[in-house]
């Protein structure tokens, strides 16, 4: 399913521009929702985006990826491993937690994720990195960069701003569509340990009661568990209702979706971020206009801002020039030191003769 998925985004935005959109009415009390474990120190599932047959540079500073909301550490997995391909720098990509792999817990806050990030970091010991984060994870990522500056080269910012901003309502909308399916979640596991998706058709015609674009219903159902892997996961706690990887019935508790367009309150003089900084925005895209530009200056001494005929997901619709972006960004021909390539053997004329 992932496959087909990514086939459609090569023409198309996993998250479309939002529209004008009221939001809808929710079918079952808030009050009846069962609140998540609430943890502060977590550990979050994580991926080294491997390329293949390729000797990696392992003194260099690693890149990591983090992703938006309703993504995971696979959202940058094809994009990842063609750069440390190209460039023989270790790449990682991590589930931020209530994602993927990672545990369903509260808060889920931007302070709190950048808490959960700088962990990973100190966890394996890196002296520095660099971040790259899209949408919901390039807050997270700007955050961890004024927070603990010391630990981060270079920094990503892939499509949206150090400021509030509320989500549209039709976030909202695509929430509310998967907290309804999995109201009855039961309805859609019917093989034969019910405990993973089988009517994958049935939700996709249900959620375009709530989304129209076939696209952004295909990032939402990324998330459901379809596989042994997903519903073994110590993080789905009833097995045989839950739908989604992701806690979408506390996202809609709690507010999430207003949450992920906050910025979290800074000390006034909390100092600025000196490091080299690339803001890549998409200029069809509602989460980083010109007039922003200001408010990265408040906080970022080193920027660089490139923009792209793109929506928000910049790294789907120009994969090509997005890749060649972080290359030259992060690790260009010109500053790597590669070793001397292996002497190939002289291959015998008597090899390419055909036998008679």
């Amino acid at each position: 399913m992932i496959k087909t998925i990514f086939r459609h985004f090569k023409t198309t935005s996993i998250l479309r521009d939002p529209v004008e959109s009221k939001v809808l009415k929710a079918t079952f009390d808030v009050n009846s929702i069962k609140d998540l474990p609430f943890n502060e120190n977590i550990e979050l599932a994580w991926k080294q985006l491997i390329p293949y047959k390729i000797k990696l540079r392992n003194t260099d500073t690693p890149v990591l990826f983090l992703h938006g909301l309703f993504g995971s550490k696979l959202s940058f997995n094809k994009i990842g491993r063609l750069f440390s391909e190209l460039t023989r720098v270790p790449t990682y990509s991590l589930d931020l937690r209530n994602h993927g792999e990672s545990p369903h817990v509260l808060p889920h806050t931007y302070s709190q994720m950048a808490h959960d990030v700088h962990n990973f970091i100190k966890e394996r010991k890196w002296d520095q990195c660099v971040l790259v984060g899209h949408s919901m994870g390039a807050k997270v990522a700007m955050l961890i960069s004024l927070l603990y500056p010391e630990l981060i080269s270079k920094l990503v910012v892939v499509d949206n701003t150090p400021h509030n901003e509320p989500l549209d309502d039709q976030f909202k909308n695509d929430l509310l569509g998967m907290c309804e399916v999995e109201l009855n979640g039961a309805e859609y596991k019917k093989g034969e340990n019910g405990k993973r998706v089988t009517e994958v058709k049935d939700i996709n015609k249900f959620l375009s009661k709530y989304q129209k674009d076939p696209i952004s219903r295909s990032l939402l159902m990324s998330n459901l568990i379809i596989t042994q892997k997903d519903y073994r996961s110590v993080s789905i706690k009833d097995k045989k209702k839950e739908v989604f990887k992701v806690p979408v019935m506390n996202f809609w508790k709690h507010d999430i979706i207003d949450a992920m367009g906050a910025w979290p309150k800074l000390p006034s003089n909390i100092p600025k971020f000196e490091n080299p900084v690339l803001i890549m925005y998409g200029i069809k895209s509602n989460f980083v206009k010109k007039d922003n530009f200001e408010i990265f200056k408040k906080y970022f001494t080193n920027l660089k801002f490139e923009e792209f005929d793109t929506g928000h997901w910049i790294s789907v619709e120009k994969p090509k020039e997005f890749l060649n972006s972080l290359i030259m960004f992060i690790s260009p021909p010109s500053s790597r030191n590669y070793e001397d390539p292996p002497k190939r053997k002289k291959v015998s004329k008597k090899m390419y003769r055909s036998k008679k």
